[in-house]
């Protein structure tokens, strides 16, 4: 319905005064502008800016109200509703009041026409609160964003659709892209379709549970790298208290993961050749005793020592020792099958587990395969050196069904293979568990044998093959056993090696051979001056690799000197393997003897290793030659060939010859042509009690010359 003209007009002006009075009381600036100067503002924007109404409509303009900064737009936006580009539209800009200080303002205009001329109307409110506020949430934002990218580990944010919010710069670099890749995309889009399955699984459960959630993964980055994380996860909601989405920290445990293998092996694996250690080879034998009780079958174990170790270790030293280690490690488990267990135990023991082993014959091929690549040479470092293998082979379920009791028997044929010459193996068999109780009860009994005087020294006359005559004796110890009686070295000396008072009994019976020296030197009338010496008995001592080591024989040299002896009356007995061990202890104690005047005998010259420039090196006195070359020096041309070449060599290097087992008066003419030196055996008298061999001395200095 149209309103007459005349009507319109009067309300018009009727209601002019009110419209007036609400836009001066308006808590919004109210502004009109037309060309480039206001032509209205309300009380509340001048008061804003610091100005009266009147100022502002006295010519300014509105860009003087704005930082400039802000003009450009301001005046874009102007010219844009006066030319009726725009209707209307908002904008914010910075103010400047009157005094300079700067307001935030948020303006609405519409574009209008006011006495026939384009203008606009608009209203400006004062935001500067509402930006302070979104100005410190950005700062909080642009804070926590900068605490996020700084955190190492991966951090990432989702949505309850599985796509990505946000993340931090080690996200970017784990995935090789940047945020604006990234974000609105889901796992599926940057992940394989398993690992892509796996997470999308694990946050479906989240979400449905709530709370946060923990696992672990292995996971390929970027450039190629694995990495073991553990996937930290929970959830958040947004300001309304709705469910926003989820957040996730991927921390890298792939050092922690490597330390712990690494303290794992170092506690399952032998150091030095890799192999199971014993720890280790009791789960493997716990897991295989298992298996065999669900499916009733049998395995062997193969318990492995090498035959003369200690001696390659005490001559050649601990590291070249090693070296031989390893490599028999490696040859024992090439000699084996793949599904067989190798572990080392300690020191030069070994032992296989080897499942599914059908018959004797089987474990005996491996054992066998086992001995052949042991009796192969080993070049340590140039230097050759030689062991074999001794084995003990015990059967799962046969010989028993208890772990312990299993490897004993083991170790027990073990002993038995090396008692029956070394270099072979043997099965269990049950009278073995009585030797190796007596083998223990020995090395029981060996350790108090010293304190509680039970050990002796019979002596071993040698002869002077020109005439006969008794120069030397070799000191032999026995031990008179309480309940077993008088027993061999060979009964003894092995126990004492393993257990390890070897040095105690070497030590006793120095001492003990040297007040017999002394005694037979006053029988004998004799002074202890280097004129004299010659005339006396020259008792030879046995000295085992580690009694050099133990440094034992430091105080031998000074002990002669107290006891009123010449160097001379002491020989020392080395095995000819201790030349080749180039440590300074061992040196050094030669020399010492050398310097001294003490004599040095190899001791069973042949049946070991050396290096032929050592013999002259440390000025060897005496090569002994080993009864096995004697033994059928009648009968083996080829035994006499081998004796005859060792007395011509002894003779070429200024040594002399002393031939061991001489037991028939053909071995000793025999050995007399060949230009023998010395000679000593049942030919001539048997190790003799202290009491016995000085009788003997006292008799006669002769020796019977056909039989003893």
């Amino acid at each position: 319905m149209m309103m007459p003209a005349d009507v319109e007009n009067r309300l018009m002006q009727e209601a002019a005064p009110l419209l007036m009075g609400l836009l001066s009381n308006e808590l919004s600036g109210v502004y009109v502008i037309q060309g480039d100067r206001f032509i209205f503002v309300n009380q509340r924007l001048a008061d804003l800016f610091g100005y009266t109404p009147e100022v502002l409509c006295a010519g300014m303009g509105p860009t003087q109200l704005i930082a400039p900064a802000y003009q450009p737009l301001a005046k874009r936006e102007i010219d844009r509703r006066l030319s009726g580009e725009v209707k209307s539209s908002f904008f914010n800009f910075e103010g400047v009041r009157s005094d300079g200080s700067r307001l935030d303002v948020e303006v609405f205009g519409v574009a209008t026409t006011f006495s026939g001329k384009p203008a606009i109307i608009g209203i400006l409110l004062d935001v500067s609160e509402r930006c302070k506020a979104e100005r410190a949430v950005a700062d909080q934002l642009r804070f926590i964003e900068q605490l996020v990218d700084t955190i190492p580990s991966p951090v990432f944010f989702k949505d309850e659709s599985g796509r990505y919010l946000g993340c931090n710069a080690a996200f970017e670099d784990y995935l090789g892209q940047t945020r604006d890749q990234i974000i609105g995309r889901s796992v599926y889009d940057i992940s394989p379709k398993d690992l892509a399955d796996r997470y999308f699984a694990a946050d479906e459960a989240l979400f449905r549970q709530g709370g946060k959630q923990t696992y672990e993964a292995s996971i390929a980055y970027a450039d190629g790298t694995r990495h073991d994380v553990v996937f930290n996860k929970a959830t958040f909601n947004n300001a309304r208290g709705e469910l926003g989405g989820l957040v996730g920290v991927m921390l890298d445990i792939s050092e922690r993961k490597r330390m712990e293998q690494a303290v794992w092996h170092e506690a399952n694996y032998d150091a030095l050749t890799g192999l199971p250690n014993r720890r280790l080879f009791h789960d493997r034998l716990r897991e295989e005793v298992k298996r065999s009780q669900r499916g009733g079958g049998r395995f062997a174990q193969l318990f492995i020592d090498l035959d003369r170790f200690k001696e390659v270790n005490d001559t050649l030293g601990h590291d070249l020792g090693d070296k031989l280690l390893v490599e028999a490690a490696a040859r024992i488990s090439k000699s084996v099958r793949t599904s067989d267990t190798v572990s080392r135990l300690g020191g030069d023991e070994f032992v296989v587990i080897a499942p599914g082993i059908a018959d004797k014959n089987a474990a005996g091929a491996i054992a066998q395969h086992i001995i052949e690549q042991m009796q192969m040479p080993f070049d340590l470092d140039g230097k050759l050196a030689y062991v074999s293998a001794s084995i003990g082979i015990a059967f799962y379920p046969d010989d028993s069904t208890e772990m312990d009791t299993l490897l004993g028997y083991a170790d027990q044929a073990m002993y038995a293979a090396k008692a029956q010459g070394r270099n072979g193996f043997c099965y269990f068999a049950q009278p073995m568990q009585v030797s190796a109780m007596q083998r223990l009860q020995t090395g029981n009994d060996l350790r108090s044998a010293v304190k509680a005087e039970q050990l002796v020294v019979h002596y071993q006359p040698i002869v002077d093959l020109s005439d006969n005559r008794i120069v030397k004796a070799e000191a032999l110890v026995r031990w008179l056993h309480p309940v077993r009686g008088l027993l061999g070295p060979d009964e003894f000396i092995p126990v004492a090696e393993d257990i390890g008072v070897i040095s105690e009994i070497g030590q006793w019976v120095f001492e003990r051979a040297m007040q017999m020296a002394s005694r037979w030197h006053a029988l004998r009338g004799l002074k202890a001056d280097a004129d004299t010496a010659e005339a006396g008995i020259q008792i030879s001592v046995n000295m085992s690799p580690r009694q050099f080591m133990s440094g034992s024989s430091a105080g031998w040299i000074e002990h002669l000197r107290q006891h009123g002896l010449p160097a001379s009356a002491l020989a020392v007995e080395i095995t000819e393997g201790l030349l080749l061990d180039t440590r300074p202890v061992v040196i050094e104690a030669l020399m010492a003897f050398r310097d001294a005047g003490v004599q040095v005998s190899i001791d069973d010259f042949g049946t070991g290793y050396s290096a032929m420039s050592y013999l002259k090196k440390f000025d060897i006195d005496y090569l002994k030659i080993d009864r096995s070359f004697v033994r059928d020096l009648t009968t083996d041309a080829s035994d006499l060939a081998i004796a005859e070449a060792m007395i011509v060599m002894a003779h070429k290097l200024g040594m002399k010859v002393v031939a061991e087992g001489v037991e028939t008066a053909a071995q000793r003419d025999l050995l007399r042509s060949a230009g023998c030196d010395y000679a000593q055996g049942y030919l001539f008298s048997r190790p003799l009690d202290e009491e016995a061999f000085a009788r003997l001395l006292e008799t006669s200095s002769l020796i019977a010359t056909e039989a003893a």
